[in-house]
């Protein structure tokens, strides 16, 4: 895991001595004197050596300080931890309302496999997991907001004032998030569950005089899980990103807002701090599901044992 972050870093720190671009000229404008342009960059210390730039900022990243931004002239530190909140909460509500609504819509599908109602939530799966994020944003926002008026958008409201209305504002870009990666839980799921219910031990547990639902609960449902708690590991990744997107469609101030001014202006501390924190999620997130699927499938213990 830390070597992998340190070729993040080193990769994000690189990348922006590649693009064109200046941080110093973006700061000033294209109208700066060569004099005035040179004078910032040695007080931002863009003119020292690659290296001794990017050491300097590693050593600072090991002890918490990624430096200030040039463009808010704040420590990056600070500013993540005050936008942090609003992103994880996101995300974290995008996450269970995928879990909520897919392993019950997939247990379904799979009951009544080739059915009309199966074959019109495939349809309509195919259709949800094509429409992109942020258009879903789009939708929902147009939808509940002008036209059904059950919102102001726009309208947010920071968790410092009033958590509750914070919560109830994430919900719509929560949904915009959580839409594409349900579908593509319920279909997973659905051809997981298909997969085990052919096996020798499904039969086993129907001998035994067990209904539909209890074989599909007690037995299917715990197997068909593993594959799918990779799929939702890989998805936290994917749902930050998202939530950066839907952010700027509903107006949330998270990590999306800061992030994207920052590329915009060149300020590498805040692109660079955003994209490394990002990285130790989804870093962590593998963790996680490698533990979850030792616990789910005890069958991995005997082989490496």
């Amino acid at each position: 895991m830390l070597l992998t972050l340190l070729a993040v870093g080193f990769v994000v720190f690189a990348a922006f001595e590649i693009i064109p671009g200046d941080a110093a000229v973006s700061r000033l404008g294209s109208n700066a004197t060569a004099e005035s342009v040179a004078a910032l960059r040695t007080e931002m210390g863009l003119d020292r050596p690659f290296f001794v730039r990017f050491f300097s900022w590693l050593f600072g990243c090991l002890h918490g300080d990624f430096g200030t931004s040039y463009s808010y002239g704040m420590p990056v530190a600070g500013m993540i931890v005050e936008k942090l909140p609003i992103t994880l909460c996101m995300s974290l509500i995008s996450m269970l309302l995928c879990i909520g609504v897919s392993v019950p819509v997939a247990l379904f599908a799979a009951k009544h496999a080739g059915s009309r109602t199966d074959r019109g939530l495939r349809s309509a799966n195919q259709l949800v997991m094509a429409v992109p994020a942020f258009f879903l944003g789009i939708l929902l926002s147009w939808l509940f907001g002008m036209v059904l008026k059950w919102f102001t958008p726009g309208g947010y409201v920071s968790y410092k004032k009033d958590f509750g209305a914070f919560l109830a504002y994430l919900i719509l870009p929560s949904v915009a998030v959580a839409l594409p990666k349900c579908a593509m839980s319920v279909k997973l799921l659905r051809s997981a569950i298909l997969a085990e219910a052919d096996k020798e031990y499904v039969r086993t547990a129907y001998s035994r005089g067990l209904s539909t639902m209890e074989v599909l609960y007690r037995h299917v449902l715990k197997n068909a899980m593993i594959p799918l708690v990779t799929f939702w590991g890989m998805a936290v990744a994917d749902m930050i990103a998202g939530s950066i997107v839907v952010e700027q469609v509903f107006n949330i101030p998270g990590l999306g807002r800061i992030l994207l001014n920052s590329i915009a202006k060149r300020d590498y501390p805040v692109v660079e701090a955003v994209i490394l924190l990002i990285a130790l999620v989804v870093l962590l997130m593998n963790l996680l599901v490698d533990t979850l699927y030792r616990l789910l499938d005890p069958r991995l213990k005997e082989e490496q044992g």
